[in-house]
């Protein structure tokens, strides 16, 4: 069955991860605030250990909202508005075969969408009006209720998008670890999550990744978004760093 309010969509863009310039692959820059130094050997040394999401140089979490159009159970088409208030967003009154995404926060710095997922080359993303605002389509979920766990803690979708994430220095990432070994980053949360501590598996773990240097990671596409009950998505899996 799946969940009310559709946990297998993923990514944000707008006002909280950058998105939709006349390249397509335009980038944000507004959690870029450092608390670190130089060694003597010139390498970045991190205070405390990094920085965490609510100290990263923002006053107030970005919000990004996102609108699904279902056109069957291998195609749903995720839209995002880059000119939406959380006010308007919550007016829209959607008719059947769409559903709003709860608003999320993002984790990454800044990122990008290189094509809509349906596009041959890269450039900017397809772009339409539903419901009197314009969208684009950074997004297609191709398969949804995955099970990850004997214990139904863990669900994920299979997304097919073109998303570069990028983490500045001193950032503490947090990293959902496989049984095997695979690694899936965090890269947005409920931002009306009641609780900021997902229920993990035994199997699996949660580590902490502290970036001294930019991280840019290239998420796979498809990228497989995984969902624990407080609705944190963690995206991958990622070879681009080793926690």
């Amino acid at each position: 069955m799946l969940h009310t309010r559709f946990p297998m969509c993923l990514i944000l863009c707008a006002a909280l991860a950058g998105c939709g310039d006349d390249s397509g692959g335009d980038t944000t820059d507004d959690a870029g605030v450092l608390d670190g130094s130089a060694s003597d050997s010139g390498a970045l040394v991190c205070a405390d250990g990094g920085i965490d999401d609510n100290d990263a140089g923002t006053s107030e979490p970005r919000v990004g909202h996102e609108i699904l159009q279902i056109l069957g159970p291998t195609e749903i088409i995720v839209w995002i508005s880059l000119d939406i208030t959380t006010a308007q967003f919550d007016a829209i009154d959607l008719p059947s075969g769409w559903f709003k995404n709860e608003p999320r926060e993002g984790d990454p710095d800044s990122s990008s969408f290189a094509r809509s997922p349906d596009a041959t080359v890269d450039g900017p993303l397809a772009s339409q009006e539903h419901f009197g605002y314009v969208w684009q389509h950074n997004a297609t979920v191709i398969e949804t209720n995955i099970p990850m766990d004997g214990q139904g803690l863990l669900v994920a979708s299979r997304v097919a998008k073109y998303h570069e994430i990028v983490f500045n220095p001193c950032r503490t990432l947090v990293v959902l670890v496989s049984p095997e070994g695979e690694q899936y980053v965090r890269v947005s949360r409920d931002a009306e999550r009641s609780t900021d501590t997902p229920t993990i598996p035994p199997d699996w773990q949660l580590v902490e990744h502290v970036t001294t240097e930019e991280l840019v990671i290239q998420l796979p596409n498809p990228t497989l978004n995984i969902r624990a009950d407080n609705e944190d998505s963690f995206q991958g899996p990622v070879t681009d760093f080793t926690p």
